[in-house]
């Protein structure tokens, strides 16, 4: 009997469909004749905290880095213990005869599976199976073709190479960065990765070049030429903006009044309806219409695939439908009806034709995933109004793809004077196709103010003279970027090669993403960019306006950090080199061991960088008064998070100074001094720290704790009269 381990419930369900024999469903799995398919939910482990190797980890100690981790662990995630339990059980059933690694069609979805079966310890034969299209069809097909799972080891080791690399990177320079910007006075914790660190970088950029960016004087001249009793617009082209109003005077003399010899060239275009949403796509539109954060539209999208099961998975990068998806598109049409159920939907799909396939359906351009769209299922529970909009969003998007595309006529005509070409361009709609029931998508880009024709472009002719009649010069400036919209910052992501000058990193970063439609030279995935999003938010590196239009700003703390840090981390060339390494690894030129020793040598170095940098300071409030420590005078107090919660320490604890005061809304309580010089009582609990005399906060009281409490000993004693009351 073979198990199927799927990467997600929706495919599990898909796979048994796909496969022949009785039904019968149990807790966490499906059995299908001779097969048993179970799932899990995503990732169901995740690498070990640092204290999981040893103790002494749970302290952020610039001496224990880089952690020394000879093996990684893999632990339960809390809330998948159940599902991952069950998973095991049924490996080591003696039933089961082989494992089938069914997870995602790349190395994430690779790893995910061999995560489970390597935890199992299990000796069982492992096989493998692709899956893209979840119709029983193809699923049958693609179960036929099932390989050794040895057949993927190179693909196995890249996904745990980077995965691992990424904590390497990001739980060391998180610490250290931390630990030396605590010394100097910094509060709270400085984060640093791969992907979040070079996206605080683009902010940061894009920042700088607003901030300081200086307008400059141009001119353009906009022509009005007279032919057949009208006057056509048309603007000079140049190749570089018109600095001097000189130069655009000498223009203006030299061509008004002078005949212009037309040319004119006519082009037939379509414009297709847009794409179905991947979830990238989706979270810009969700920002950009309803003022969603991404983190918003991903849970959103999470609610209504996992309870409401509307739609298809929904961390997808790509937006492209399998093929076999054409043949079920009317019976989605039908569900879409009855889930939305009101007029707009309806005229939409009554005026839809599910005998056009549009440029979606293409089995080529699918990559792990598919594009996100509503399922075959009817929505039992309510939707709340947040899961409304954005359901009918991806409902619209679908059936939009049953609409023929919009026809329309481009005319361009090129005015020359003196060697001198003035241009304009005139676009007419031939047919709306989807467009005349679909008003709601941007337009194409109007012409320059000033610019439009009412003469119809098309009825000239090559050859026709027209006459300059006048010429305009407009004064004009030079405008930069605007501040990041969460919309725009979205979309950049996944584009960042763009701004790359090295054209090596930038050649692999497009490399990359050669085999994803949508993606060219992105950083982060989909599935993972909201949530980086959120932890520069959270760290206070990046704030959001709390408008609709949710600008994207980076803070004084995150210019700092950006400032202080390497190029290496701050823009996307460590994702570039690490990619060319994992081409290595996957095709086995490589060992994974190896590129993890690399990646530790460099936080070696990075390490010792910022040990050496006397100027490595970083705090969130240059204003904010520092307090200096009653007990050393030497360091200043710093509020820190505990086991117990927030208390203040001082930064000299490292030389010596024990310094300790509780928390009292944000400043620290001189009345609760722990007195940790005291050494008179021994704690009786844990046998290494001593009793502390503490006043409560109402200032009532006293009682006594452990010095000893930051690493776990919870001792507590009432006060009796100066002494613990044991």
């Amino acid at each position: 009997m073979r198990l199927f381990i799927a990467e997600k419930p929706e495919l599990g369900r898909a796979i048994a469909e796909g496969l022949d024999g009785n039904y019968k469903s149990g807790e966490g799995y499906i059995q299908k004749g001779d097969n048993i398919v179970t799932w899990a939910f995503g990732h169901i482990l995740e690498l070990a905290k640092p204290e999981e190797y040893n103790e002494k980890y749970k302290l952020w100690k610039l001496e224990d880095l880089p952690l020394s981790i000879k093996e990684f662990k893999y632990l339960p995630k809390k809330d998948s213990e159940k599902q991952l339990k069950i998973i095991c059980d049924l490996i080591h059933s003696n039933k089961i005869t082989s494992i089938v690694n069914c997870g995602d069609a790349d190395d994430e979805g690779q790893i995910l599976v061999d995560e489970i079966v390597q935890y199992s310890k299990t000796s069982k034969p492992v096989f493998r199976v692709l899956i893209n299209d979840l119709t029983p069809k193809a699923v049958r097909e693609e179960i036929a073709k099932i390989k050794p799972n040895t057949d993927f080891k190179g693909m196995s080791e890249r996904g745990f190479a980077r995965s691992q690399a990424d904590w390497i990177v990001g739980m060391n320079l998180t610490r250290a960065y931390t630990a030396i910007a605590q010394k100097n006075g910094f509060e709270g914790v400085l984060s640093v990765g791969r992907v979040q660190t070079p996206i605080l970088g683009l902010v940061v950029a894009r920042d700088k070049e607003f901030e300081t960016f200086k307008s400059i004087d141009y001119y353009s001249l906009l022509g009005d030429f007279e032919i057949n009793s009208n006057i056509i617009k048309a603007r000079l082209k140049t190749e570089e903006k018109i600095l001097d109003e000189n130069i655009a005077k000498e223009i203006k003399n030299s061509c008004e009044n002078q005949s212009a010899n037309i040319s004119l060239k006519i082009e037939n275009k379509k414009e297709y309806p847009p794409l179905p949403y991947n979830l990238l796509i989706l979270q810009a539109e969700c920002a950009k219409i309803f003022g969603f954060s991404p983190d918003k539209t991903l849970q959103i999208t999470q609610s209504l695939r996992e309870k409401h099961k509307a739609i298809t998975y929904n961390r997808s990068d790509c937006q492209y439908l399998p093929e076999t998806m054409f043949e079920e598109a009317p019976k989605i049409l039908n569900c879409i009806k009855e889930n939305l159920n009101n007029d707009e939907i309806k005229t939409l799909i009554s005026n839809s034709d599910t005998t056009i396939k549009s440029k979606a359906f293409n089995d080529s351009n699918i990559s792990a995933h598919y594009g996100i769209i509503p399922t075959q299922n009817k929505i039992s529970s309510q939707l709340t109004q947040d899961e409304l909009y954005v359901y009918d969003l991806i409902a619209k998007r679908f059936i939009i793809q049953f609409f023929n595309p919009r026809e329309y006529q481009t005319s361009t005509i090129n005015l020359e004077i003196n060697q001198r070409i003035f241009t304009a361009t005139q676009n007419k709609t031939i047919k709306n196709g989807f467009r005349s029931l679909w008003q709601n998508i941007d337009n194409d880009k109007e012409e320059q103010d000033g610019d439009k024709n009412e003469y119809d472009l098309s009825s000239l002719k090559d050859g026709d003279i027209a006459k300059c009649s006048l010429i305009q010069i407009e004064k004009k400036q030079t405008k930069p970027r605007p501040y990041y919209t969460m919309t725009t910052l979205l979309k950049d992501l996944n584009s960042v090669a763009k701004y790359v000058t090295d054209e090596r990193i930038k050649k692999l970063l497009i490399e990359k993403d050669k085999d994803k439609k949508g993606e060219s030279g992105g950083i982060g995935t989909p599935a993972t960019r909201s949530n980086h999003l959120k932890t520069l938010i959270d760290r206070g590196y990046i704030e959001v306006s709390k408008d609709k239009k949710q600008v994207v700003k980076s803070t004084k703390k995150g210019k700092n950090l950006i400032a202080l840090s390497p190029k290496l981390l701050t823009t996307p060339d460590m994702t570039a080199l690490w990619f060319e390494q994992q081409k290595m690894i996957e095709t086995l030129e490589l060992q994974r061991n190896q590129f993890l020793e690399e990646v530790t040598k460099e936080v070696i170095n990075e390490i010792q960088r910022i040990s050496n940098n006397e100027d490595f300071k970083i705090l969130e409030d240059e204003n904010k008064p520092k307090i200096q420590c009653p007990q050393c005078n030497k360091g200043f107090l710093t509020k820190r998070k505990g086991k117990y919660g927030y208390f203040w320490g001082c930064s000299e604890f490292k030389e010596g100074c024990k310094a300790i005061y509780a928390d009292n809304k944000g400043t620290p309580n001189f009345e609760t001094k722990q007195t940790n010089n005291d050494t008179t009582h021994k704690c009786p609990q844990c046998n290494k720290g001593f009793l502390q005399r503490i006043k409560s906060k109402n200032g009532n009281k006293w009682w006594w704790g452990c010095s000893e409490f930051k690493q776990g000993c919870k001792a507590m004693y009432y006060d009796d009269n100066g002494k613990p009351k044991i």
